[in-house]
């Protein structure tokens, strides 16, 4: 690496460490305001929560543009690591042909820490529910500062570990690992939000997605999406290539919301739509790439018309909308439909719309969502029929 280069890396992620230093002072500075602005409202008649989240998010999201931005400057330095070619759908590109024991190590040393540190913080919250909702009337909880410490450390040591030795977990597990544990998310999100939208077009599922199997669900959430979003942010190196931009973006918008948990703005219904339906745009950016950059077959529409499908029919279906409103969204939806698969459109051979690609994805989804809640409701149901059993026994042996 040149002198040159060095120092213009060294500048580059100084300036925006000491943006994240600036941002995170600034952040405690405005809890203090805020918490003095709530306990000046003497009247018990006058309601009001802090912004604190709301501020929180604006800084975190200026954050991720940022630090996007910085990979893809920096992305240029990565050049002197050679990859190897690309075999294929189930081969993982953006990993050194010959692995370096010293770089797994590592690697897998950060995920760990990173992984361990936030599940600690998980089951410590969990225990202290009542303080932290206590806390979260005056702003951000001891729980959202610690997550966003401990998630700001861990984006600049992957960064770091990228420059040096650029291999992410991919070298060790397969692709699909990486893959599935956005779809689980997606998953557990049809199963918890099952009770506040339905499933599809605003119908409840019955069983197996009953009150208390989405309970589970809920109660274990936490720990499966932390697992999900930390093991795939450090699967992937932090590479400019346009493909893992959208997903690191995507990986730092789901980092924002794992990280405000126990604050009125992870709950948000038009922000979990945006979380859910932004995978889409990841799957249409990798899927227009391979198309362009490899001559792999032409998967956007699939992805994208799929994706939709879950907006339209599902997702949005968690918030208040008139009957019209949703009927224009419908015609909208029909009308992309036609201009992908019709000739005056963009001529998708019809074969594909035969084929029903368009429903492959919520099949998928809706499909596992099914499957998972149903694994959980057979198991709640031995449980039940065990635990009379002993009663039974019990009752009988006192007689």
């Amino acid at each position: 690496m040149s002198n040159d280069l060095t120092s213009e890396m060294i500048i580059i992620l100084g300036t925006t460490i000491l943006f994240s230093v600036i941002s995170f002072f600034g952040l405690f500075i405005l809890q203090k305001k805020e918490k003095k602005r709530i306990q000046s409202f003497n009247d018990s008649t006058v309601k009001s929560s802090s912004n604190m989240p709301k501020y929180t998010f604006i800084i975190t999201l200026i954050f991720s543009v940022l630090f996007i931005a910085l990979i893809w400057i920096l992305g240029p330095l990565l050049r002197r690591f050679e990859l190897g070619p690309d075999l294929g759908p189930t081969w993982y590109y953006w990993q050194l042909p010959v692995p370096d024991i010293t770089s797994q190590i590592i690697v897998w040393l950060f995920y760990f820490s990173h992984q361990v540190s936030f599940w600690i913080l998980i089951y410590w919250a969990q225990k202290h529910i009542t303080q932290l909702r206590e806390q979260s009337r005056f702003g951000l909880t001891t729980y959202n500062w610690i997550a966003l410490l401990i998630n700001g450390i861990f984006i600049y040591l992957h960064l770091l570990q990228t420059h040096i030795w650029y291999d992410g977990l991919a070298q060790d597990v397969p692709i699909w690992t990486s893959q599935g544990s956005v779809i689980l998310m997606l998953v557990f999100l049809l199963i918890m939000q099952n009770r506040q939208r339905g499933i599809i077009l605003g119908k409840k599922a019955g069983k197996p997605i009953t009150r208390e199997v989405a309970n589970v669900f809920m109660k274990l959430h936490m720990y499966v999406f932390s697992w999900a979003l930390v093991y795939t942010f450090w699967f992937h190196p932090m590479d400019n290539d346009p493909q893992l931009l959208t997903g690191f973006f995507y990986m730092f918008l789901l980092f924002i919301q794992v990280s405000l948990s126990y604050t009125n703005f992870h709950f948000n219904r038009k922000w979990i739509i945006l979380l859910e339906g932004f995978v889409g745009v990841h799957a249409v950016a990798v899927a227009i790439n391979n198309t362009l950059m490899l001559g792999s077959s032409d998967m956007w529409p699939m992805f994208l018309s799929g994706f939709i499908f879950m907006v339209v029919f599902t997702y949005l279906y968690g918030l208040k909308m008139q009957s019209s409103l949703r009927w224009v969204i419908f015609l909208a939806f029909a009308g992309f439909l036609l201009w992908i698969y019709l000739p005056f459109g963009y001529g998708r051979e019809l074969t594909y719309l035969f084929r029903l690609e368009v429903l492959w994805i919520p099949i998928v989804l809706y499909t596992l969502a099914y499957l998972c809640a149903g694994i959980v409701f057979i198991i709640q149901k031995i449980s039940k029929v065990d635990v009379k059993n002993v009663k039974d026994s019990s009752t009988s042996g006192n007689q």
